[in-house]
């Protein structure tokens, strides 16, 4: 029983380790855009964005990570992430009287930043988060809003989607449904 136990908690690793390695992190499922140009950041193996079925052509900051900046036409969209071993795909919509399954999009950093600006290269080539939060935000206000000190929370990422988010506070889940991740 306990090394079934260990093989299913290796499985169910694995898998979200895959599902944390292929990504599309900008927009987000069920974004709605104002129209304009629009950056997309997503990340995945051998991987290759297509919006309503046109291949993109993206930069790659980094191995495996890959950036386009597109002008899609007022409607409904769908973004696919091709990667070795499957596809992620969203639904967004761009301009004015977005159908109510959509959400406004709050885009992280507000402003275009490099990529390099928050990642780099760990010693082995992998791709990584560099810095911190607070290079930008003052941990005064984390305090203010957070219930635990900030070295308590060093990885903003588990509830913050760093690239944006159609939620308050840029958030993944809700905040009790958050909060549940270590407080169950």
């Amino acid at each position: 029983v306990k090394k079934a136990l260990l093989g299913l908690t290796l499985i169910t690793g694995m898998i979200f380790a895959q599902e944390e390695r292929v990504r599309i992190m900008r927009p987000v499922d069920g974004a709605s855009i104002s129209q304009g140009e629009l950056s997309i950041v997503a990340r995945g193996p051998a991987g290759k964005l297509e919006l309503d079925g046109q291949v993109l052509h993206t930069q790659e900051p980094f191995p495996d990570v890959f950036h386009a900046t597109v002008e899609p036409s007022p409607g409904e969209h769908t973004l696919k992430l091709l990667y070795d071993g499957g596809e992620r795909e969203i639904r967004f919509f761009v301009g004015a009287n977005a159908p109510a399954e959509f959400a406004p999009f709050k885009a992280h950093p507000p402003i275009q930043i490099d990529c390099t600006h928050c990642h780099g290269l760990s010693r082995r080539g992998r791709f990584q988060f560099q810095g911190g939060c607070f290079a930008c935000h003052q941990e005064e206000a984390f305090k203010s809003i957070h219930e635990h000190e900030s070295h308590v929370l060093q990885e903003c990422g588990q509830c913050h989607n760093a690239h944006g988010s159609t939620a308050k506070a840029l958030l993944m889940l809700p905040k009790k449904q958050a909060c549940m991740l270590c407080h169950g």
